[in-house]
């Protein structure tokens, strides 16, 4: 880096655990308890490159959390998500696997709840 040059951004990292949706920008992290996350959703976007893939979770304050399929912590999500959520779907990978751009947003729990 040269002398006066500005670091990028951090990247954030989300997990999921037992305890809730777990945000780290590298500089601390924030937990957002189960009970503090109304639902939690998926949806695609197209990217004009590719399809672009989300799991948001919707938080009672107003505000969400969303990760990418790109996000490096993508796979840890989609494995851990089904043994901390009680989710509405059977397959989490083949129904992430299975949005399209433009269809529906995929209600995966409502309310969430840990289990």
């Amino acid at each position: 880096m040269t002398a006066g040059a500005t670091p990028g951004p951090r990247g954030m990292r989300v997990g999921v655990s037992a305890r809730g949706v777990e945000v780290d920008d590298g500089q601390g992290g924030v937990l957002a308890p189960w009970a503090d996350v109304r639902r939690v959703t998926a949806f695609a976007l197209d990217a004009v490159v590719r399809t672009v893939r989300y799991v948001s979770f919707d938080l009672v304050n107003g505000h969400s959390v969303e990760v990418d399929d790109a996000a490096p912590e993508w796979g840890d999500l989609v494995a851990t998500l089904p043994g901390v959520a009680r989710l509405g779907v059977a397959d989490l990978p083949a129904a992430l696997d299975a949005l399209a751009p433009g269809g529906d947003v995929l209600v995966l729990a409502e309310p969430a709840r840990s289990r």
